[in-house]
């Protein structure tokens, strides 16, 4: 499994996708820094987690399995290789490439959060601390695990644009309206919303959550909500990475 990420990283060098880890986290953070100084910490998340954050990882997704597929899968198919570990490579990769985009996004905020920004936040009634901030990227990393091989697989069977269009679409509508509700975990794209409700105290729609915020109430909040979600997340994880895998094994013996 271990060379097969590395023939991923080999293959990916001159990709854009080393500059999208990079750039993307980036431009939310300067945008939210400019545009919404006075909010611009849970601006900078809200925006990351409910949609810029999904987006480019499609994108990374959509990048890596078409590296082999535009050559109908011949690079690898010569090899005497096991389908399912070069599967796990990719999935790896994209892991990888996630964990990097989350860490420039906690660095660059802490990093605009303590310079004159922090002047302007001090009289905010929510500003998360540090912990909380580390602790909301970590919980943003484990639910965000199933959106690699989902993306994976769709962009294997489906082409580039359909699997984006419906990727965002169906996270877009489960971070936005399916996360208010009880049965958040149905589907994983509400799960990581619902998650920054507690850590973070903002609503999907970027409000504070607290009384009198639209969408908000006080199941949105209880402590019980993190294991749940990051539990499905995980089984959601496991359920997408071994059907990806089964799927690219049949595929490649034909």
């Amino acid at each position: 499994m271990g060379k097969h990420y590395l023939a991923e990283r080999l293959k990916n060098r001159h990709t854009s996708v080393g500059k999208l880890i990079l750039v993307m986290p980036l431009i939310t953070v300067c945008l939210s820094a400019w545009l919404s100084r006075e909010y611009f910490t849970i601006n900078s998340y809200n925006w990351w987690y409910m949609f810029l954050f999904s987006g480019m990882l499609a994108i990374i997704c959509s990048v890596t399995g078409s590296l082999d597929k535009k050559m109908k899968d011949r690079p690898i198919l010569v090899l005497p290789v096991d389908m399912g570990a070069v599967w796990d490579g990719k999935v790896l990769y994209g892991l990888r490439c996630m964990g990097i985009s989350l860490l420039v996004f906690l660095g660059v905020t802490l990093f605009f959060g303590a310079g004159p920004v922090w002047v302007i936040q001090q009289n905010l009634r929510i500003n998360p601390s540090v912990s909380e901030q580390i602790l909301a990227v970590v919980i943003l990393f484990v639910t965000s695990l199933w959106q690699v091989p989902f993306c994976l697989l769709l962009q294997q069977k489906l082409g580039m644009f359909p699997m984006l269009f419906l990727h965002m679409g169906s996270y877009c509508f489960s971070a936005i309206e399916l996360s208010l509700h009880a049965c958040f975990m149905l589907l994983p794209g509400g799960i990581a919303a619902r998650m920054m409700c507690i850590v973070l105290k903002i609503l999907p729609n970027g409000l504070v959550a607290e009384p009198g915020s639209l969408t908000y109430s006080p199941e949105l909040m209880e402590r019980k909500g993190l294991l749940i979600g990051i539990t499905v997340s995980l089984l959601w994880f496991a359920l997408f990475w071994f059907a990806g895998r089964r799927w690219f094994e049949r595929k490649t013996e034909k």
